[in-house]
């Protein structure tokens, strides 16, 4: 532990040093919601909920997304060099990957529950009676997102591939989850299929707890999520070669 926590430290702030992943997190995941919660005010009873809905949806793409932040803190070309000195130390091979699964976690939490307190600040979005609950089951969320941008980097071996992948594997869970429109929309077949989803898991939930207080879902989807978890730390202790990553 005592060799891990500096590697850590050192990827936590390497992380909070990245404008373009703190513009994303923040800037670009508001102007989105702003826009398309602007722009669909129509289509809702008023613009408020129109914002509820977006606000929501687009905070757990966000969240799954943290797989994008994962494979650029573990592959970036910069940070290859550090990671071989790591390897080689007293911390171990297992210290590289686990550090930055955990410390992309760190950053994209921090970021998105700013941004949570900006949208019920500035566009009277609700999170429930109990909004401690909702930010803690954000917390399985990131770390499944970051989690598996961590294993597509361990079996895929490069960032551009990894990221690309990931990239597609993340919007269409958030297309069947319901992220810009809901699924039920589209018949039967479909939204079954968005049952699958485990973003259609987190919507509903987060649902649940902001417009009806209904907390029934907190622990199946906490505890169904942390199992996720813990099978892709498995891959990803499974797939790490330090001769594939060189």
């Amino acid at each position: 532990m005592r060799d891990f926590l500096p590697i850590f430290e050192m990827d936590v702030r390497n992380l909070f040093r990245n404008p373009v992943l703190i513009g994303y997190n923040t800037v670009f995941a508001g102007g989105l919601i702003l826009i398309i919660g602007w722009l669909m005010g129509d289509s809702y009873a008023r613009v408020s909920d129109a914002y509820q809905y977006y606000a929501i949806t687009l905070l757990v793409y966000g969240t799954f997304s943290g797989a994008m932040t994962a494979t650029n803190c573990f592959m970036e070309r910069d940070i290859k060099k550090p990671n071989l000195r790591i390897i080689y130390s007293p911390a171990g091979g297992s210290s590289v990957w686990l550090s930055k699964m955990l410390a992309s976690f760190v950053f994209d939490y921090a970021l998105h529950i700013v941004l949570l307190i900006l949208c019920g600040t500035l566009l009277g979005v609700t999170f429930g009676s109990n909004p401690l609950a909702f930010i803690v089951l954000m917390a399985p969320a990131e770390l499944f997102g970051t989690a598996l941008g961590t294993f597509g980097c361990c079996v895929l071996h490069s960032e551009e591939l990894a990221s690309t992948v990931l990239s597609l594997v993340v919007s269409l869970l958030c297309v069947l989850g319901g992220t810009f429109f809901s699924p039920d929309a589209l018949g039967g077949p479909v939204a079954t299929i968005s049952l699958l989803s485990p973003v259609r898991w987190f919507d509903d939930a987060f649902f649940a707890m902001a417009c009806d207080n209904d907390l029934s879902s907190f622990w199946p989807v906490f505890l169904g999520c942390s199992v996720a978890i813990a099978v892709l730390v498995i891959g990803c202790k499974h797939f790490f070669r330090t001769e594939d990553y060189l």
